[in-house]
């Protein structure tokens, strides 16, 4: 039998295959997370991107409007789940959050074949306000060091983790997976093998938080695991753990209007860097940012004291001699 040639042109497809539309919502949620977790990303964004379309579902849910993800309109998320969250009283930033999570979502399902056209697309962000970053102050950082019991080895922990927090600016998680391998007193440095998106990086550290480092690792002693930082059970410590220490030291030395957390330390390490003369693709480097714009920002913020640098170039000043 012989075959004509055939028509180059694909005539419209209206809907998704009969065999695509089997899957029901979080049968493909679990398979995003899946692809995910085959792209390495962090925990806390993976559950950050989980949590979001699931309350993308409930938000659709609480209206009593049907989800049906096959046939779903950028209108329909807008109208059902980004209005709902400013009328649930969500700040430009937290939706920004929501909004970027639900686009990766989308537009996996697209390049998937589970939809049709890509949703991502049609969906923006607010204009949001920047936030003001909160840090700590000279005054609070010494209240927070003062804290801890350093007779005790969890109080000496406490304080050597605190330490190498404002030392590198690294993040919790980063902080809590270090391992004693990955400190080089020699060539003073620590390696982080587990930063973001699962990039490594090498962190400096100084004489001073080295020499804090050296004694911690005497009071620790030799231990099966590797962990550098242990908790009483010579267990790797817990991000939760640390983070419910931090808040309690905070209100031990009565620190108000920021919040005390390992991120806040973050925060702070990038502000003195800055005010301290540091430039800003070398501080992008040691926090492990993937690009410029966060740390752009810190320089927008702490680059300099505005009254002081006023105080030295005012022009009236400058020319006081004359007038």
């Amino acid at each position: 039998m012989t075959i004509g040639r055939r028509q180059n042109k694909l005539t419209k497809v209206d809907k998704a295959s009969d065999a695509k539309q089997q899957l029901s919502y979080s049968d493909l949620l679990h398979s995003f997370i899946l692809d995910c977790k085959s792209k390495k990303l962090s925990p806390l964004t993976i559950r950050f991107y989980q949590d979001s379309a699931k309350q993308l579902e409930a938000a659709f849910r609480d209206q009593e409007i049907v989800l049906d993800i096959y046939s779903v309109t950028s209108r329909d998320i807008k109208n059902h789940f980004i209005a709902y969250l400013f009328e649930q009283g969500k700040s430009d930033n937290t939706v920004n959050g929501r909004i970027k999570a639900i686009k990766q979502f989308l537009r996996y399902l697209f390049e998937e074949g589970w939809l049709l056209q890509n949703l991502a697309n049609e969906i923006h962000a607010t204009k949001a306000e920047k936030l003001m970053i909160q840090t700590f102050t000279k005054e609070q950082v010494v209240a927070l060091l003062e804290q801890p019991v350093r007779n005790t080895f969890s109080g000496f922990r406490d304080y050597t983790m605190m330490l190498v927090l404002f030392e590198t600016g690294m993040r919790i998680s980063e902080l809590c997976n270090l391992k004693i391998g990955d400190v080089f007193f020699k060539e003073q440095e620590i390696r982080i093998t587990k930063g973001k998106g699962g990039k490594a990086r090498r962190v400096p550290m100084q004489q001073t938080c080295a020499k804090v480092i050296r004694r911690y690792l005497d009071i620790r002693g030799d231990l099966e695991t590797e962990a550098l930082f242990v908790n009483l059970n010579n267990e790797k410590i817990s991000t939760r753990a640390l983070q419910e220490k931090m808040h309690d030291y905070g209100l031990a030395s009565s620190i108000n209007g920021v919040r005390v957390s390992p991120h806040t330390f973050r925060h702070t390490m990038a502000k003195f860097y800055i005010l301290n003369g540091g430039d800003p693709f070398t501080l992008r480097r040691i926090l492990g940012h993937a690009t410029l714009k966060m740390v752009e920002y810190y320089v927008e913020l702490f680059s300099s004291d505005i009254k002081q640098q006023h105080k030295k170039y005012s022009p009236v000043e400058n020319m006081k001699r004359i007038i």
